[in-house]
């Protein structure tokens, strides 16, 4: 077999896709894609909530379709592809570690979707949105917080540590400067299931403190 009959193999040996079956697959997409914006909106937990961000999800979705109907409607095209995406570098970065697995979870249900397995894209969208949503109401056992403690030289650190060893389940200190006739103490305190904030902003109180800030943390601080 010669390199043209090879070549008009793969040529001829393609799928067409007709319009309506390419709009059928792409509102199927936008179905899934409308599960996952949902799952995104109920399930973000940061400061700044950022549509764009969500609505870019189901456009990567979309794009992911349009790539796989591509591959699979011409297996000259699909060899194409391979080299023309092993090129492709992207160098945004993603701030919430979250936000990449949205991104790789929208790529692979487009993928599913622009393979035909509208079941198997179905089910894993509803089984991802529900472990998704469940994980981000999953109540604490423990919190995280840092105590910010800053006054004069007539603030007792042995105190503020005794105060903290009685109303939090761990404590450590982060940092301790003294400059000018002023202290500034930063403990990590861990309250337990039944802890109590109240009983940590006592050290407000203490002779010597001009300020004290609680801080929760919120698992991304580097330190």
């Amino acid at each position: 077999m010669s390199k043209e009959e090879i070549f008009q193999y793969f040529y001829t040996n393609s799928a067409n896709l007709s319009i309506r079956s390419i709009m059928i697959t792409l509102l199927a997409g936008l179905v899934i894609g409308a599960i996952i914006f949902v799952t995104y909106y109920i399930s973000y937990k940061g400061v700044a909530y950022n549509i764009k961000f969500n609505i870019s999800l189901v456009v990567i979705m979309l794009i992911s379709i349009v790539i796989m109907l591509m591959i699979s409607s011409n297996i000259v095209i699909s060899l194409g592809m391979v080299g023309a995406l092993s090129i492709v570098r992207f160098r945004t970065a993603i701030k919430d570690s979250r936000d990449t697995v949205f991104i790789f979870w929208a790529i692979a249900e487009g993928l599913s979707i622009g393979s035909q397995n509208f079941k198997l894209s179905l089910v894993t969208t509803l089984f991802i949105a529900v472990v998704l949503a469940g994980s981000t109401y999953l109540p604490k056992m423990q919190t995280k917080y840092l105590v910010i403690v800053s006054g004069s030289d007539e603030l007792d650190e042995k105190r503020v540590e005794h105060a903290l060893k009685r109303a939090a389940k761990y404590y450590r200190l982060r940092s301790s400067s003294k400059s000018n006739g002023r202290k500034e103490i930063i403990y990590e305190i861990t309250l337990g299931k039944n802890g109590s904030v109240r009983a940590v902003s006592t050290i407000a109180d203490f002779d010597g403190v001009n300020t004290f800030n609680l801080v929760a943390e919120s698992g991304e601080n580097v330190g």
